[in-house]
């Protein structure tokens, strides 16, 4: 296409976006989704500002909360317009925002004295903007690399006790917003003075009001409408008790006031050399956990949106848009921001603004906050602190009493031993400790899995190999010297235990015959570690002091290689063999049960005396074989191939003939059964009159005995005793055939 063409192809397509978000249906929601989104994120801002920039930092909150409020414009700019799902909307996050404001606080106390404000407020700054750049590049690296859905396997009990102990800290930081003092038990008696109650209990009244309603009510107006009564009535109060907005801030009621005009400026090059980068160093294991946190917490709450708005979202697109917005908000001092899971399902579900508009218009909420600072001021710390408190015990409430009816006792437990680690010790630790815990517990739990998903012995599972009715007798006798576990999963030190201690069982086990051979068959194990195979050493070991023979069938390449490597395969000690398949090892199993029967098996006989097998006591035996043509088959020769009419049933004389499903292609050829002397072959497509499904193909020079359609017909008619007879023996073979087959299913669905 050429550029003028596609250029005018792209205004054309951009000027119908904008008619069709223009209709009504389109703008109203938008413009109402758009307009409670900007008032969320100014109090987000206002709420995070001032939290960061608080003690020593006070003089500079201002600064703060135009730093926060700059990310929420860049980012919700970048995600509106990046985002795979239209009307997502971000928000200056809690969780990295209370670990930002740790490592800050942390900062300040140890710099405290030995620098100057100026010099806090720069590294305060360098800081915030480190940790931005680093984890937006993070996040769009893992987008760029499609590693998005890896962070899904982080346990949900982690995840949970995560949330809580981040509620936990947001309430905590919000309480100390409004008393402007960390909160402890041990200073219980001075938060209860008169001077201090007035500063937090009205901001912990309004927060358990706002928790109480949205529990029991479901409306768009009611945070937004809390926020302005809630304002409403705390100037009616001032106006009622004659208290000046100077008065209000000297009783800690509201934010110092701050400067006029702009609350927001490009960071000034001075800032790099002011800043203490030894102390932002120091800090590097919190700014790596926000990266840990930022990433978990984005994909939780693009997932959530995904669940809520039931719509697809590609979560590494989700990744790039917000790392780009990360990076581009670092570069401007500001803070993490990402999705919010809340605030997009409020306005793109419950309002219905599926546009990329409603962030773009809660981003020109915010810039006329910023570049009007003193507005901002005015939201009471009641209002502000109670909307962190209200964010706290909402996920407090949620993962310790909703949490109790939704989690397994032991998931539970697990979420709060991480809350009170995070509340007592520390949130690394914490998240710490229940990764540790929850990787224990997964141990332990996978261990007792059963690492045998079926159990089989040679008396309900056979190889494919067709043995004449006296073998079949024996094998059906001697079965249980076979023992077959049929394993799954992946092997390790607990699940290999758990397997020596089951066959050793089974070897004990006085009811039954001690197996002479056990079979391991690893098609559905999908790895071993080399605990794994140590285990498969002593099993080795078991196997010589109990005399049997330990069989590995269907390895993968990377299986066998461990188990060659570990020398349980040598070739002058038959304990250990290994078999392609599990088919081929039962074979050996069997022909090794055989080989020790006193008897010997009947190669050499002609058809007429093998035919005794099927036809006991029946005089008819020598009539029926007048009605049989003989056939001479060399090795390699087809029998009859896949989709060739079903013209004959056959009877081996000699030789050995293998059926095959789909054996012209040799990657998915697959043996279906191996008849010998005495075997039926194509007896199902001859009696049900369809094409053959298989192919037979001669192992050896074999001697055939076909019996056709029109020999069969000849038979009815002038032997009906025989054809009888005949049939009789097609039925009892044919129903033997399904009682082993019926066997094998229910030994496999036990």
């Amino acid at each position: 296409m050429p550029p003028t063409a596609k250029a005018r192809w792209t205004r054309q397509n951009f000027r119908a976006l904008i008619q069709q978000e223009l209709q009504p249906s389109r703008l109203i929601p938008s413009l109402t989704a758009g307009m409670i989104a900007g008032i969320f994120l100014v109090v987000y801002a206002v709420s995070f500002g001032a939290l960061i920039f608080s003690g020593e930092l006070t003089p500079f909150v201002s600064t703060g909360i135009g730093l926060v409020l700059f990310t929420a414009i860049t980012v919700s700019i970048i995600v509106a317009l990046g985002s795979s799902l239209p009307g997502v909307l971000i928000i200056p996050q809690d969780g990295p925002g209370v670990i930002l404001s740790l490592l800050i606080s942390a900062m300040v106390t140890k710099l405290s004295g030995s620098a100057t404000p100026a010099a806090l407020f720069a590294t305060a700054v360098m800081a915030i903007a480190t940790t931005s750049l680093l984890t937006g590049v993070v996040c769009f690296l893992l987008g760029t690399y499609r590693l998005g859905n890896l962070t899904r396997f982080a346990p949900y009990p982690v995840i949970g006790g995560f949330l809580s102990g981040t509620g936990y800290l947001i309430a905590q930081s919000g309480f100390s917003l409004l008393s402007d003092r960390f909160f402890s038990f041990a200073e219980i008696n001075i938060l209860l003075q008169p001077q201090l109650l007035i500063r937090w209990v009205p901001g912990v009244i309004f927060g358990l009001l706002l928790l109480w309603i949205l529990r029991h009510r479901d409306s768009i107006f009611i945070v937004p409408g809390m926020v302005f009564f809630g304002s409403l009535i705390f100037y009616v109060l001032l106006f009622l008790t004659q208290t000046s907005i100077a008065e209000a801030r000297e009783y800690g009621l509201l934010l110092p006031e701050f400067p006029q005009g702009a609350l927001w400026r490009p960071i000034e090059p001075s800032l790099l050399f002011q800043a203490n980068w030894q102390a932002i160093g120091e800090q590097l294991p919190r700014i790596i956990s926000i990266m840990l946190v930022t990433v978990m917490m984005l994909l939780l709450n693009s997932t959530g949106i995904e669940l809520a708005s039931r719509q697809d979202i590609d979560l590494n697109q989700e990744l790039r848009a917000a790392g780009l917005g990360n990076i581009l908000a670092g570069l401007g001092g500001g803070i993490i921001g990402f999705h919010g899971l809340g605030l997009s399902t409020l306005c793109s579900v419950k309002i219905g603004a599926k546009s990329r508009f409603v962030g773009i218009l809660a981003a020109l909420v915010c810039v006329v906050i910023l570049f009007s600072g003193g507005l901002a001021a005015l939201i009471p710390k009641a209002v502000l602190g109670g909307m962190l408190v209200f964010l706290g015990l909402s996920f407090l409430v949620e993962w310790v009493y909703d949490a109790w009816f939704k989690l397994s006792k032991a998931d539970y437990v697990l979420a709060q031993i991480i809350l009170l680690v995070i509340a007592l010790v520390g949130f690394l630790e914490g998240v710490g400790l229940g990764l540790a815990i929850a990787m224990v517990l997964f141990v332990v739990n996978y261990s007792r899995t059963r690492v045998a998903k079926h159990i089989l012995s040679g008396t309900n599972y056979r190889s494919r190999v067709g043995r004449s009715p006296t073998e079949q007798r024996a094998l059906r006798q001697e079965g249980e010297q076979l023992y077959i576990l049929d394993l799954q999963g992946f092997l390790f030190f607990g699940t290999a235990t758990t397997l020596i201690n089951q066959i050793q069982q089974r070897i004990q086990a006085e009811q039954l015959v001690s197996p002479k051979f056990v079979v391991l068959n690893f098609q559905a194990v999908t790895g071993l570690d080399s605990s794994a195979v140590l285990g498969f050493e002593k099993l080795k070991q078991v196997a010589q002091r109990e005399s049997f023979n330990l069989l590995f069938t269907h390895l993968s390449p990377e299986i066998a290689e461990q188990i060659q490597r570990s020398g349980l395969i040598q070739e002058d000690d038959p304990t250990c063999l290994i078999f392609p398949d599990l088919d081929r090892g039962v074979e050996w199993c069997e022909n090794q049960i055989l080989s020790a029967i006193s008897w010997r098996r009947k190669k050499s006989l002609p058809l007429v005396l093998q035919m005794e097998n099927w036809f006991p006591n029946s005089p008819q035996i020598a009539e029926i074989g007048t009605y049989l043509e003989e056939l001479d088959l060399a090795a390699g020769d087809a029998l009859f191939r896949e989709g060739e009419a079903a013209i004959a049933l056959y009877i081996l004389e000699f030789g050995q003939v293998t059926v095959w499903a789909q054996a012209d292609q040799q990657a998915t050829a697959k043996r279906l059964q191996t008849l010998g002397a005495g075997s039926f072959v194509g007896e199902m497509e001859f009696f049900s009159n369809t094409a053959h499904q298989t192919t037979a193909i001669a192992d050896m020079p074999s001697t055939i005995y076909q019996m056709t359609q029109t020999a069969l017909t000849h038979m009815q008619a002038e032997n009906p005793q025989g054809a009888i007879a005949f049939q009789k023996a097609m039925n009892q073979l044919m129903a033997e055939r399904l009682s082993q087959a019926y066997q094998e299913i229910n030994q496999l669905l036990d």
